[in-house]
């Protein structure tokens, strides 16, 4: 009987935890009003989508390209251009993804 229940136990857990947040939603309520981390969302998303980013992606680019042409092979060359990409797409992706979540 004891081995049945230390088998089980994590499960049990898991269901005591899942019953309880049913029972008070409040536990799970996530806020986009407060304002704690609005200076450093401001911050991020600036330095991303700013000349800091735009400087990241290039410089991705260029050390890609340059490892492939001197090794020889594409792989690094296309590493190198599709982190630039991602990194000049990438910002504005996750700002729109974040903006039409339903949260």
């Amino acid at each position: 009987m004891k081995s049945s229940l230390k088998k089980h136990a994590p499960l049990m857990l898991s269901v005591m935890a899942v019953a309880l947040l049913v029972v008070d939603p409040s536990l799970v309520h996530a806020s986009t009003s407060g304002t704690e981390f609005t200076a450093l969302h401001e911050f991020v998303a600036n330095a991303a989508s700013g000349y800091l980013g735009k400087s990241i992606a290039i410089i991705g680019g260029l050390v890609g390209l340059g490892l492939g042409a001197a090794t020889g092979k594409a792989m690094p060359a296309v590493s190198g251009v599709v982190l630039a990409a991602a990194g000049m797409i990438g910002p504005k992706v996750i700002d729109q993804v974040f903006a039409g979540a339903i949260i």
